[in-house]
């Protein structure tokens, strides 16, 4: 998929300092004057009164102990039934202090579970076919009430872990202040609603794509929730040349500098040429999951640095 030019100048560093980007970008929702506040716009939504209900299944097995046949069968029965199964919540019966919640991408139904083949412990699979961006439908509530009441019940005093790509992303990075001291890892999140933006830009040969209206302003949800307990990694691709730009677009750079310079977000920008990037790389990713599973008691800085570690490795230039 990568041209050989684009790929050589991509093989540079595998995380880029922002300073310079971030001193010329105006993020959206910030005031020009006064201490920062969440965009007007965007008010906080009020808890429902009556809670909406999940499309939930529970299994009780461990994960770490299946074959790989024995996964993809548990990956394709699961995925026959996306229609009607929201999240499923998978429980080894074990006293581990952990939970490691994966939401799914657009399209991605219950193949991004592969992620969580090394885990033992509780693992909470989330997908929704009628609303990828998790904005509400019969089988998951919208995302804020998902997460203040069926999420927070599930993990309760447990450590969490949280995972996904793109939409997937996004959700994770949102459920994470939800969770406090939690370790997330999101990749190519989108982190607002941005058509509006994208209409004042003139795409000359590629196909920009558009985030949906109404997703919750991540940056206005961090400022509202700053927690100096959690390690919120976040991670996209040098380029999305490969996605083809000609028929996927997605900016990332657009989404997550609106970010980069708030409190616990640790930014990396990777020698990759493709938005989806765990595609190709969901066995790579598991590993990483095992591993902060192992550590998630460990310091911030400490949660960071193992992700670093890993995507220092995973994506070092050739």
């Amino acid at each position: 998929m990568p041209g050989t030019a684009a790929r050589a100048s991509r093989n540079t560093r595998n995380t880029l300092t922002l300073r310079g980007l971030l001193a010329r970008l105006k993020p959206f929702g910030r005031p020009t004057n006064g201490a920062e506040q969440p965009d007007p716009a965007v008010p906080p939504a009020e808890p429902s009164t009556i809670p909406a209900p999940v499309a939930v299944e529970r299994r009780q097995l461990c994960l770490a102990d299946l074959s790989r046949e024995a996964l993809r069968d548990l990956i394709t029965e699961l995925n026959a039934r996306s229609e009607s199964v929201g999240c499923v919540v998978i429980d080894d019966g074990g006293d581990h202090d952990h939970a490691t919640i994966i939401f799914a991408g657009n399209l991605e139904r219950f193949h991004m579970l592969a992620a969580a083949r090394q885990l033992r412990g509780r693992v909470i699979y989330v997908q929704d076919v009628v609303s990828w961006w998790y904005q509400g439908s019969p089988l998951v509530p919208e995302l804020r009430d998902f997460c203040r009441g069926f999420l927070r019940d599930e993990v309760g005093s447990r450590r969490a872990l949280l995972f996904g790509q793109s939409s997937g992303a996004y959700a994770a990075l949102i459920a994470s202040t939800y969770l406090e001291g939690s370790t997330l890892v999101a990749c190519a999140p989108q982190t607002f609603s941005d058509a509006a933006a994208k209409s004042t830009i003139h795409f000359v040969g590629v196909r920009a794509l558009s985030a949906p209206p109404d997703l919750i302003d991540a940056r206005a949800r961090l400022l509202e929730s700053v927690d100096t307990g959690a390690s919120k990694n976040v991670v996209i691709a040098a380029s999305e040349y490969g996605n083809p730009a000609t028929a996927h677009f997605w900016m990332d750079y657009l989404h997550v500098l609106r970010i980069a310079d708030l409190p616990g977000i640790s930014l990396s920008i990777v020698n990759s040429d493709s938005h989806v990037l765990v595609h190709g790389r969901v066995d790579r990713f598991a590993e990483l999951l095992h591993a902060l599973t192992q550590d998630l008691s460990a310091t911030v800085e400490r949660r960071s640095e193992i992700t670093r570690n890993f995507l220092g490795e995973l994506f070092k230039s050739a």
